[in-house]
Order: C-alpha cells, then sequence, then structure tokens
C-alpha cells in the first residue's frame, strides 16, 4: 500500500468509526418513547438512556486520552472500537431497561476510547500539510452523524424496532474495525510493558475529575 492510500485508509477508517459513534449517540432520542413502553417505564426515567451514555463519555473521555499518551493511541483506539461493539449488542439485546443502562454504558466507554485518541493518530499519522484536511475530515464525520442520527433513528424504530439502532451498529462496526487493522499498525505491548507504563497513568487526578462530573450532572 502506498503512503497515500495508507493516508485515505487511515482518514476513512477513523472518520467511518467517528461517524458510528456520533449516529449511535444522536439517534437514541426518538427511540426513548417506544423503549419506556416496551419495558414498561416512565418517560422521565427512560431518558436514563442518554444521560448514562452522555455522563459516561465525559467521564472516561479525557483518562482515555492519557491512557493513549501513556501507552499507544492505536492500543486504546482499537479496544475501544471493540469494546463499542460489545456495548452496541449488549443493548440491542438487553432483556430489560437495566440490562439496556449496562449496554449503553459498555457502548459509551468505547466512545470515549475511540473519540478520545481519533485526533491523537491523525496528529501521528500526518504530516503539517495534510494534518488540518485529516482532522476537518473527521470533524466532517462526527458532524454529519450528529445530524443525521435523529432522523436515522426515527426512521429505523419506526420501520424496524429500537434495538436494531443498536443491532446495525455491529456488523458495520466490525466491518470498519477490520478495515483498519490494515490502515494503521498494530501496537506491539506486552504485559510488563502494560504494567510499567500504568505506574504513569495519573489515577487520582482521574478520579476526582469523574467525581467532579458525576456531581456536576448530578446536581443538574
Amino acid at each position: 500500500m502506498s503512503e497515500t492510500q495508507n493516508s485515505q485508509s487511515i482518514t476513512v477508517s477513523l472518520g467511518a468509526f467517528s461517524f458510528v459513534t456520533a449516529l449511535s449517540g444522536a439517534s437514541v432520542t426518538l427511540a426513548l418513547p417506544r423503549m419506556a413502553r416496551a419495558f414498561d417505564v416512565s418517560a422521565a426515567l427512560s431518558t436514563q438512556v442518554v444521560q448514562v451514555g452522555l455522563i459516561t463519555t465525559v467521564v472516561f473521555l479525557v483518562m482515555f486520552g492519557h491512557a493513549g499518551d501513556v501507552f499507544s493511541k492505536n492500543a486504546v483506539y482499537r479496544a475501544g472500537g471493540w469494546v463499542f461493539i460489545i456495548g452496541s449488542l449488549l443493548t440491542g439485546i438487553a432483556p430489560n431497561f437495566i440490562g439496556v443502562l449496562v449496554g449503553r454504558f459498555v457502548q459509551a466507554v468505547g466512545s470515549a476510547m475511540v473519540m478520545a485518541n481519533a485526533m491523537g493518530i491523525i496528529n501521528e499519522h500526518f504530516a503539517d500539510k495534510e494534518r488540518a484536511k485529516a482532522l476537518a475530515y473527521n470533524s466532517m464525520f462526527i458532524s454529519v452523524g450528529s445530524i443525521s442520527g435523529p432522523a436515522v433513528g426515527g426512521l429505523i424504530t419506526s420501520i424496524l424496532s429500537w434495538r436494531w439502532i443498536f443491532l446495525l451498529n455491529v456488523p458495520v462496526a466490525i466491518a470498519i474495525m477490520f478495515w483498519a487493522e490494515g490502515a494503521f499498525p498494530r501496537p506491539r505491548l506486552t504485559w510488563a510493558d502494560i504494567r510499567e507504563q500504568a505506574r504513569r497513568v495519573n489515577w487520582l487526578g482521574q478520579l476526582i475529575f469523574s467525581v467532579g462530573v458525576v456531581l456536576m450532572f448530578s446536581s443538574g
């Protein structure tokens, strides 16, 4: 693969996954009434599906950005992609409302891992001349996903079921992950490397930040 083709593959794979995560987050809102009826919960309680995703993403975004700097951005990004897939599957097949919240939590953790390191991967793999263009493309994918999310979510819910908002993420995200395998190199980390570098993570700072975010949302 030439350098130009590899750069295009990185841009497309990162942008496509950013699109999927943004689309998934924005498409849930219109499905809340049907989810509330399906699990016999109040409309107010059903909004926790959105809140759990939002709070979890914000809480873990900083931590996984720091983890990408300490360990490897590629490693955290790849792991996040598979965590997002697992979370989407768990949410889509959830037997009850608690299962939906657990699935959304897992999905949001994966989203945070992906979002926190996508820009960093672009910074590492692109020279100054092409970096701005790649960052702009990635931002465009995120914007399109966020804007089209409600319409896509409403369409899927009306034609199929609210579960397919999450289940459709699975094959699409898996395809993108396999595409990413050839786009940028697989990190080589041993358990000894992980243990050594884990000591460099500011766990106390992350804990304080996480508690602050949770308290902020709770007070609102």
